[in-house]
This record gives C-alpha cells, sequence and structure tokens, in this order.
C-alpha cells in the first residue's frame, strides 16, 4: 500500500512531486513506511496558503475538479475533496465497532452545509442500512422532540451537543428510552461525558477523523484507545523534525492517504498523540492511538470546528473600533467556550451593540459562538498568541 500510494501521487499530484523531487527521493525509494521520512511533510495548518498559491487544490489532488463527486468548503477557505469511491470516507467499520446495526434509526448532528461531516456520516449509515434523521446543527429543543417521536436509537455528532439535547430533554420532561447508542467525534470525549452517557444507558464510542482523510481512527468494544483505520497509514512523529518518536512517546499525528483523488503523502495533522503497535485486546491488529494529547500549533478545535489564528485577526480587521482580539478557549465540565478578548481603540467605547457586532462577526467567520470581553492592552495574556487553548487534556 505504501509504494502504491506514493506512486500515484507522485505521478498525479503535482504538489507531491515537486516536495519529492526536492528532497531527492524517487517514488522507488519508499518501499516501506519506513521510508516515508524521506519525503517532507506537508502540513494541515499551511493548507489555506498552499491551495491559494496553486488553486483550487495546491497541487495535491490526482483529479481535476469535475472528476470529483462533492467539494466541500472548511473554514479559511480550504477545499476538500470527494472522490467517486462512495466509500471514501471510510465510515462503515467506525459504526460497526460502536453497534449500529441494520435498522438504527439514527439522528445526525453534524453540519450538512459546506462542510463534509453531515454527508460522509449520513451515507456509511445508509449503507450499513440504517434509517438516518439529517437534523445538523441547533434546534435543540426540537432535536428531543424528533428523538422521541421517531424513537431514535442512535446518535452521531459532537458529545458535548448530544449532553445539551438530553438536559433540554430532561427540562421539556420527555423520555428517550430508544436512544442507546452515539458515535461521538469533533472534540474530546472525556470520562465525565462518557459516564453520563452511560448512566442513561446510551454506549458512546469516540472518532477520530478529518475533512481532509476521512476515518483516522476510531475507539472499539475494548475501550483501549482508537484502532488506526486500516485505510491510512500513521506515523507519529517529533513536531517540527518529521523524524519518528517510538511506541509509548508523545508525536504529532502524520497520515499517508491511498486515495486515487487526494492521495496525501505525510500529512501533518497538527494533533499530538501517543501510538501503541500492540494488538488491541478487541481482536484487530492495527496500532492504536491511546488518546490525543493536544495540538502542536495555535489552531485548534472548538465543538468541533478549526479555529485558525488568521481567523483572529481577520475578525479584528472587520470590525471598526477593535485595536486587537485574542481568543481564549476553556471547558466547563463538557461543555467548550470562547471569550473573544477584544481590546479596542482608543477612538471607540465599549458598548452592548459593538459586542453583538463582534459575535455576529465571529460566528460569520468560525461558524461558532463566542463571547466579548472587553479587555485593556495590559490584561492580555500571552501577546504573542492569537488563541490560546486551557482546556486540559488527560
Amino acid at each position: 500500500m505504501v509504494r502504491a500510494t506514493v506512486l500515484h501521487a507522485y505521478e498525479h499530484a503535482p504538489a507531491t512531486r515537486r516536495k519529492m523531487d526536492d528532497a531527492g527521493v524517487r517514488p522507488g525509494d519508499v518501499k516501506e513506511l519506513a521510508d516515508l521520512r524521506r519525503i517532507p511533510l506537508t502540513r494541515k495548518a499551511d493548507l489555506k496558503h498552499i491551495q491559494k498559491g496553486e488553486p483550487p487544490f495546491g497541487g495535491l489532488a490526482a483529479v481535476p475538479p469535475r472528476a470529483m463527486r462533492r467539494i466541500y468548503v472548511s473554514p479559511g477557505p480550504t477545499f476538500d475533496p470527494e472522490g467517486r469511491d462512495a466509500a471514501h470516507w471510510r465510515w462503515e467499520k467506525p459504526f460497526i465497532a460502536a453497534g449500529f446495526r441494520e435498522g438504527d434509526i439514527v439522528q445526525n448532528t453534524f453540519m450538512y452545509h459546506f462542510s463534509p461531516a453531515g454527508l460522509m456520516f449520513d451515507e456509511a449509515l445508509q449503507r450499513i442500512g440504517c434509517t438516518v434523521i439529517p437534523a445538523g446543527v441547533g434546534n435543540t429543543e426540537l432535536q428531543a422532540q424528533v428523538m422521541k417521536e421517531l424513537n431514535v436509537t442512535g446518535y452521531v455528532g459532537t458529545p458535548s451537543f448530544l449532553r445539551i439535547i438530553l438536559d433540554k430533554a430532561d427540562e421539556l420532561g420527555v423520555r428517550l428510552p430508544g436512544l442507546k447508542k452515539a458515535l461521538v467525534s469533533g472534540e474530546a470525549f472525556l470520562p465525565v461525558v462518557r459516564d453520563a452517557l452511560s448512566a442513561r444507558g446510551i454506549a458512546g464510542f469516540q472518532a477520530y477523523a478529518s475533512a481532509d482523510l476521512g476515518t483516522i481512527a476510531y475507539e472499539t468494544e475494548a475501550r483501549e484507545g482508537l484502532v488506526v483505520d486500516e485505510g491510512v497509514l500513521v506515523e507519529l512523529v517529533r513536531p517540527g523534525t518529521g523524524d519518528p518518536v517510538p511506541p509509548g512517546a508523545i508525536g504529532e499525528v502524520v497520515v499517508t492517504l491511498p486515495n486515487r483523488t487526494y492521495p496525501l503523502v505525510r500529512f501533518a495533522t497538527g494533533d499530538l498523540s501517543i501510538l501503541s503497535d500492540d494488538p488491541c485486546p478487541c481482536g484487530r491488529t492495527s496500532p492504536r492511538l491511546l488518546k490525543l494529547v493536544g495540538r502542536v500549533d495555535q489552531v485548534t478545535k472548538i465543538k468541533g470546528m478549526f479555529v485558525h489564528p488568521e481567523q483572529v485577526t481577520q475578525l479584528a480587521g472587520k470590525v471598526p473600533g477593535i485595536a486587537s482580539a485574542q481568543f481564549v478557549v476553556t471547558r466547563t465540565e463538557h461543555d467548550d467556550h470562547m471569550e473573544m478578548r477584544i481590546v479596542l481603540k482608543e477612538s471607540a467605547a465599549a458598548s452592548e451593540a459593538l459586542a453583538a457586532r463582534i459575535v455576529e462577526m465571529a460566528r460569520e467567520i468560525t461558524r461558532l459562538r463566542g463571547e466579548v470581553r472587553f479587555i485593556a492592552v495590559t490584561e492580555i495574556e500571552e501577546p504573542e498568541k492569537k488563541i490560546i487553548d486551557k482546556r486540559k487534556w488527560d
């Protein structure tokens, strides 16, 4: 799989060919996974700039746009191609591992607008034989009512949004006896949330994926880390070097994607994890990511959406009166919170109207809601950072 992937990317994806040529690496030099270290990384954090330099896909796609099934748009914007292969995103195995079966009625709360998340889950569930409710995000009261009226048996979405729906159901006096399983992704699945779901009779399983790569790893009934999907090649490397780290050490997750449409070679995700090559007690023999432990850069995932430092700068430039902005991310129990700390120009005054304008613009740029806090320049923490993540990952 390694040889074929590298050869296909070299022959059909111009950017991969260039980076290999620049490093003096020929496809025949890569015979096994260990040989990949000779090829430079392509960083997810740089993808927006790479694509702008060579639109629309930065020379990383192996087919033209007209040969793709869909093209998605992630914040930045960055463009994510989907091939015509029905299993492009490889979500069937994670669902099966989480207990989803033919006949389940599943409420899919991932976004269907621009983002690939909604459809990538939707189509995999249909192939398994499930009935899908394309709920999307928001409308919490309606989400709870639909779960009751249609006797929903499975949930797909972020763990925090499931907790919000369940709390709303409690508030409304709505019982949800049919809801027994959940596949969650997009944010950390904390033990306190897992335990709270289990107390309600809901078995929650975690999956790790991205819009670029599809499924990377997923949880099984063994509950001992996330099994790496057989459709990808995963390395863990020392941040800043690209050199592999040994099993048991913290490293950045780097993925090589054997895909005819988007054959990414050594794609550095920016996520930190720990790899184990011991077989999973569930019987699967793929390596496991024991846990995700944070990020190597300021790019931060909040409620399933990536937020880039450039977006914070963009916000400051779009709202008159802002001298500088900084986002601070915290977590209370299972909920992520994004506080926008705003320093105003001397000519501007804090007001509810200005705060509302900032919230509106931030939602337009990041697709997330946050709270505004006006501060003095002397109150800025770590001024060199646009995003500060104060969440704990253990």
